[in-house]
């Protein structure tokens, strides 16, 4: 019955004005569900993520009210997951957090947010250190410096398994790395390609104006950012799930993608030498084979 049947019929039964009658058509009326509240990480370098996971609920169907997560480590997200004061984040999948996800404790997503590029690492240095990597060409020759990672990054774990020299750097957004590399604590910090060049080469250079691009290697490896859900939201999960596999099939993803991302460009990688680390937890089938015609893979040997 439509609205104005309903009131009609009313009218018949009872003054429109009454208490009770207003009582009945407030009841009758159809109810506007609340944005569900979500705190989802958000962080500068990770907009093209929020925005995605945030059109992916959109596409599947919930309205939500996300809350800004608080800024941390992978260690400390993970940490914030556990404790359900994060719901839904967007870090690299590791060995611990497979884990978790195989144990019913995690909820994953494991749809390529950064494309396949967050495995291609380039190297951030200063000025005074430009050249230093020259006569590097093999990973034997990378057991001979020591590279810098932010402290709880799970890519640290790659390079131990590789028998390289790492440095834990406590506060990783501000200029700590290229201190220390002027001081020659360290000799290399490797990042995301496409997030230096989107995010990380400025922001640093903000800070401390010696940083610059080392140009001679490329450090490839395979690393995925995934969402992860808390393990008591399966609906949220599913939800995501489901806007996930529409947004893919609409274009949507990389239209989304696009906006805030762009491809590295030939000229941009040129002359590099790709060094490959083997990843012991996991490889390129951890992604569905459905979603793997998003990657980009440049500097194919």
């Amino acid at each position: 019955m439509s609205h104005s049947g309903i009131f009609c019929s009313l009218r018949t039964l009872l003054p429109f004005r009454s208490l009770p009658g207003l009582l009945l058509l407030i009841a009758l009326a159809p109810a506007q569900a609340a944005p569900v509240r979500l705190v989802v990480q958000n962080e500068a370098h990770l907009a093209h993520a929020r925005a995605l996971v945030l059109a992916a609920f959109e596409a599947g169907g919930l309205e939500v009210q996300p809350d800004d997560a608080p800024i941390g480590n992978e260690r400390r997200v993970q940490s914030l997951m556990d404790s359900r004061q994060i719901h839904v984040s967007m870090i690299p999948a590791s060995a611990e957090r497979l884990q978790l996800v195989k144990e019913g404790k995690l909820l994953m997503i494991p749809v390529p947010l950064d494309r396949g590029l967050l495995g291609y690492r380039i190297g951030l240095t200063v000025n005074s250190r430009r050249d230093a990597m020259a006569q590097v060409r093999t990973s034997a020759d990378l057991k001979n410096i020591i590279i810098g990672q932010g402290e709880g990054w799970s890519d640290l774990d790659i390079y131990h398994h590789a028998g390289i020299p790492t440095h834990e750097i406590k506060d990783w957004t501000q200029d700590v790395f290229a201190r220390q590399i002027d001081a020659g604590v360290m000799d290399l910090y490797p990042v995301g390609l496409v997030e230096t060049f989107n995010y990380f080469l400025d922001h640093y250079r903000q800070l401390y104006a010696e940083v610059t691009l080392e140009p001679y290697l490329i450090i490839r490896y395979p690393w995925f950012r995934f969402v992860w859900v808390t393990a008591d939201l399966p609906h949220v999960h599913a939800v995501l799930e489901r806007g996930f596999e529409r947004l893919i099939e609409s274009g949507e993803f990389l239209r989304i993608w696009e906006q805030h991302r762009q491809a590295p460009s030939e000229a941009m990688l040129a002359g590099r030498t790709i060094i490959d680390l083997a990843n012991p937890y996991y490889s390129l089938e951890v992604i569905p084979a459905h979603w793997r015609h998003l990657l980009i893979r440049p500097l194919q040997k």
